[in-house]
């Protein structure tokens, strides 16, 4: 716990000390680098910065500012719980970012992280060839809706539906909505995937579900425990959700409909349940097999 007392007998001052002081403690503990950031310097810069509403270019001008006792105070708790209680810096912050947009998180979701965002920046060329032609997007296990959001974004023509079992995720998602003021086209649709959507069809299926396996899960890092097992966990070989998207998606597309699906280190697995399934592995700059593409015509 940091008193008043620790507060003020620390010899920390500015903001370049503090983000020293946090790097040494995120070292010394050892902390999983693995929602947003991948080192420790950037974890401590991150943290220091938006702990006190300061954007990343304002740095050069504030790295030796002094800091209040109230902003220090803060600081050294919020560093406290990151080395020492491995709680993910987004979680601290509520606050997670995906490609240039900022997003509300708390621990009812897991933070939002997904290689189809950058798969949504680039507007799915050149498997959609008009965004204007998109009318109609479902994102499935939605959590935040950080992926609806920028699928709302990327598709002006579109109605998205986001689809979340969970409650809480989806209050999560609402925060999301109205902070983007997309409630006209965005709605909020609590089902386990497809059972609350009976006669919807969609030019698009998005989907980030949960796709670790029971081993994984066994062996995930502090970080990670603090997120929803609900979101992660899918079975022994992380496909039990994904084998009801693939069974179930055809029924609710559109002709010449496509399904993107996220499913983290699974491409093996997947080619091995479905050998004959003609899967379109999606590149994004860091990988080129962590998300598969199928049309309508090839879903079973």
């Amino acid at each position: 716990m940091i008193t008043d007392q620790i507060v003020h007998q620390c010899r920390l001052q500015t903001i370049r000390d503090v983000i020293r002081y946090a790097m040494t403690k995120f070292k010394t503990h050892n902390i999983f680098c693995g929602h947003g950031c991948s080192t420790p310097y950037e974890e401590a810069y991150f943290l220091v910065l938006r702990s006190l509403k300061l954007e990343f270019e304002d740095l050069d001008r504030f790295w030796d500012a002094r800091l209040s006792n109230d902003e220090l105070k803060t600081l050294l708790e919020r560093i406290e719980r990151r080395a020492v209680d491995k709680v993910p810096t987004p979680y601290l912050l509520n606050e997670a970012w995906l490609t240039d947009h900022s997003f509300y998180c708390d621990e009812r979701v897991i933070i939002p992280r997904s290689f189809i965002a950058e798969l949504l920046r680039d507007e799915l060329a050149p498997w959609i060839k008009d965004i204007e032609n998109v009318r109609s997007v479902l994102d499935l296990c939605t959590g935040s809706g950080c992926l609806g959001i920028l699928a709302a974004e990327t598709f002006p023509n579109a109605e998205v539906d986001c689809v979340d079992i969970s409650k809480d995720a989806l209050d999560v998602a609402r925060i999301n909505v109205d902070r983007y003021e997309m409630q006209d086209r965005i709605n909020l649709i609590q089902s386990d995937l497809f059972n609350a959507l009976e006669g919807k069809k969609y030019d698009l299926i998005i989907s980030n579900p949960p796709y670790v396996t029971t081993e994984a899960m066994n062996n995930l890092p502090g970080e990670y425990r603090h997120e929803p097992s609900l979101a992660l966990g899918a079975g022994d070989d992380g496909l039990d959700i994904v084998r009801r998207i693939i069974s179930e998606s055809k029924d609710h597309l559109h002709n010449k409909g496509l399904l993107v699906v996220e499913v983290g280190d699974g491409r093996e697995a997947c080619e091995t349940a479905y050998p004959k399934m003609p899967f379109t592995w999606l590149a994004t700059e860091e990988e080129d097999s962590m998300v598969f593409l199928l049309t309508k015509d090839e879903l079973p």
